[in-house]
């Protein structure tokens, strides 16, 4: 399964990742950059403190396009990567930065519903929150294996994850009457899908500092450091928050390049 991940998989991800960035760049030429006039109402329950706050559309476009860049061009250096050195953690973790490119799917709220189709039956939704439950469950499955987990699992896991993502996406209730701030739609249970992620990044933090107490290496300490760092942009970015946003980059970023390094190097001193 890693080698058909290295030869097809990756390419065909790769290009849709392209794709997703010239549509974004096709529609922000189409609307002459004046389609997003609308200032939204800040009112995700996890960032309460500004919930009276309101951003300027342009600058949630500004923000979903930073994302689709860093996704193509960080997934075109880890591509290569991994063509290179068949690692499970590194492949994972390219499956974590492609799912940057599926928040695309925000843009119809900003572009006064020309998708009908796509906003009205909550499909634009349950499509981002199948990112953020697969990119998170993939960064755990990356800890995983540097916990010692074979290789041989790569397609289990993929599976498994993959499996977990569209089943809790697809049962998420959606209120399509009301949109957040995060141009996604309402769900129901919000704070059972947020312990839900809270959980998944906390076990992928505790399985780095495992492997270092295990294995007595101190590389592993360091993972888990960048992990969280990759993390918090992450989270950071997910919602959409303008004051939040040059933060985000600012610890996704040098996270995404200094984790990378140290995998890399891991798998090659293995």
């Amino acid at each position: 399964m890693i080698l058909i991940f290295r030869k097809y998989i990756v390419r065909i991800l790769l290009n849709l990742s392209f794709l997703f960035l010239l549509l974004l760049v096709a529609l922000f030429i189409a609307t002459k950059g004046s389609g997003f006039p609308t200032p939204w109402s800040e009112e995700q329950i996890w960032w309460s403190l500004f919930s009276n706050s309101t951003t300027a559309g342009m600058l949630k476009y500004i923000s979903l396009g930073g994302q689709l860049i860093f996704s193509f061009l960080a997934g075109l250096i880890i591509s290569r990567q991994i063509k290179r050195n068949p690692s499970a953690e590194l492949s994972f973790f390219y499956l974590f930065l492609f799912c940057f490119s599926l928040q695309i799917f925000r843009i119809p709220f900003l572009l006064e519903n020309p998708f009908p189709f796509l906003t009205a039956s909550g499909l634009t939704t349950r499509i981002i929150y199948f990112s953020r439950i697969l990119s998170l469950a993939c960064l755990f499955a990356a800890s995983l294996f540097s916990s010692g987990l074979q290789i041989q699992k790569f397609g289990m896991v993929l599976l498994i994850s993959m499996l977990i993502a569209f089943t809790l996406a697809s049962l998420i209730p959606v209120n399509t009457s009301i949109i957040t701030g995060a141009l996604i739609n309402r769900i129901a249970r919000e704070k059972h899908l947020a312990l839900f992620c809270t959980t998944l990044e906390v076990l992928t933090v505790l399985n780095y500092i495992a492997a270092a107490q295990h294995q007595g290496r101190i590389e592993y300490y360091r993972l888990a450091f960048l992990s969280l760092l990759v993390i918090t942009g992450y989270e950071l970015l997910f919602f959409l928050h303008a004051p939040f946003m040059i933060p985000g980059f600012a610890c996704l970023i040098p996270g995404t390049i200094l984790f990378t390094r140290t995998s890399r190097k891991l798998f090659l001193w293995s």
